[in-house]
């Protein structure tokens, strides 16, 4: 009986994996055409960018740079089309190629018009047909990210189902063999009884398990416990592998577009300084300054997000840490805000990185403070719990919904109008690398409760 049990178990194991190679061949896959799509979509943003600039002060370095940027374009488009992977993307990568060509077609009756003069009919040209020609290659990058985003979405999907369908069949296998080994046992007992009892044995070497159950019941509690723990190591797998391929991603963009937000902020700032402009110009130009800024913050942020470092693990004194954190806090802005500690007497000193801690409990209360509109009571406790410290931070907001519970910590998913939903997800990042957990409850009379578990010892 433990052959071909062990010899199921291992085609399906088998088969589970080539399952996941094959889902990650096609996030690989589908990645590439992402990042190439993102590619073309920056090198189009870039020529807009070069344009505007050679309109707002005539250099022509601009134009010269533009040039340049034509050739980068075609690069990554030549790029897109290489690893594109349908006719239907090489359908939409082709309308691009002749909107493109449109797209410079009316560039060029621009830059002519501009040189004569004509900077009315220029601009005219510019806000419509070179607009159109625009908008439909940006559609057409937005298009390709979202396809193949859900092929990605789809492939990790089945390979969900199919660990569960994987799952339910080793339940019935066991089931079925307890069955047989409840009608063989009058027969051959000892024969039964003595492999379960060295499986026992073994298994309480990897993982003791103190049971007053029966051999059988016994051995069926391990697998349980065996086949949790590695659905649990898939599931940590699959979002670790995504993480590092959307940081990777959100580098790359944060690296592209940093040079040209930092070209509009100098210009602004350049405009600002000339007395000659009138007052609502320079309204204007401060709200195109603070734009660029809120676009650089996020790109801080994404940056934050794709180079976590590792911490620097040091004797930190919790209670301190939160103490003088509390301190930024005490604002006109949080005005409406109680926070209430609870804090044991004693010192509470862990090994963590003081910095990246700081961050984490930064972010949780300043959360706290948002799904509150900045008016309620935060409640901050922390007691000891099975070798970890836990740290609780409770709010009287509206709380968090079943439904986006579990997706809170995903990266870039926001309940928000303003961000990109990295918050939590550095937070997880963080704990995790020390080694701790961070979870999120109802609160008793409303509100969420989230929870920071550190280990404790030196």
């Amino acid at each position: 009986m433990m052959i071909p049990t062990l010899a199921i178990f291992i085609v399906l194991f088998f088969v589970l994996h080539k399952m996941q190679e094959v889902n990650r061949e096609i996030l690989i896959k589908n990645l590439s055409s992402i990042i190439a799509a993102y590619n073309v979509e920056n090198s189009l943003l870039t020529l807009k960018e070069l344009r505007a600039n050679y309109i707002l002060d005539g250099e022509r370095k601009w134009l010269d740079e533009f040039e340049k940027e034509v050739g980068g374009f075609n690069f990554w488009y030549n790029k897109a089309f290489e690893v594109s992977n349908s006719e239907d993307e090489k359908d939409i990568l082709s309308d691009m190629s002749i909107e493109f060509s449109y797209y410079l077609s009316a560039h060029r009756e621009i830059m002519a018009l501009f040189n004569k003069g004509q900077r009315k009919q220029a601009i005219n040209i510019l806000l419509t047909k070179s607009m159109g020609h625009y908008n439909a290659i940006y559609s057409g990058c937005e298009q390709l990210i979202s396809t193949n985003r859900n092929v990605i979405l789809e492939s990790e999907s089945n390979l969900k189902n199919y660990a569960i369908k994987s799952l339910y069949i080793s339940y019935g296998i066991i089931s079925g063999f307890v069955l047989m080994g409840v009608i063989l046992v009058y027969l051959i007992s000892r024969s039964i009884i003595e492999p379960i009892r060295e499986m026992e044995q073994e298994s309480d070497k990897v993982m003791p398990l103190v049971t007053g159950k029966r051999e059988m019941d016994s051995l069926k509690e391990r697998f349980e416990i065996m086949v949790n723990t590695l659905k649990e190591n898939q599931q940590r797998l699959i979002l670790s592998e995504r993480r590092a391929a959307i940081g990777e991603i959100a580098a790359g963009i944060s690296h592209e577009l940093n040079n040209p937000i930092g070209v509009i902020c100098g210009f602004t700032e350049f405009l600002l300084k000339k007395k000659e402009i009138t007052e609502a110009d320079r309204e204007f130009i401060k709200d195109i300054d603070n734009e660029a800024q809120r676009c650089k913050k996020l790109l801080r942020q994404l940056l934050d997000f794709a180079k976590t470092p590792e911490p620097v693990f040091v004797e930190t004194d919790i209670k301190e840490l939160i103490n003088d954190l509390l301190r930024s806090f005490r604002t006109e802005k949080f005005s409406n805000v109680l926070i209430k500690t609870d804090f044991p007497q004693w010192p509470l000193t862990v090994m963590a990185d003081p910095v990246q801690m700081r961050q984490v409990l930064f972010n949780v209360i300043m959360n706290a403070c948002e799904a509150m509109n900045f008016s309620g009571n935060i409640n901050i406790s922390i007691n000891s719990n099975d070798n970890y410290l836990e740290i609780k931070i409770a709010d009287s907001g509206t709380g968090i919904s079943d439904s986006i519970k579990n997706k809170i910590f995903t990266p870039f998913f926001s309940t928000k109008t303003k961000g990109v939903g990295l918050g939590l997800s550095v937070c997880l990042d963080i704990v995790e690398k020390h080694h701790g957990r961070i979870a999120v409850e109802d609160g008793s009379n409303g509100g969420s409760v989230f929870i920071i578990s550190i280990p404790e010892g030196k």
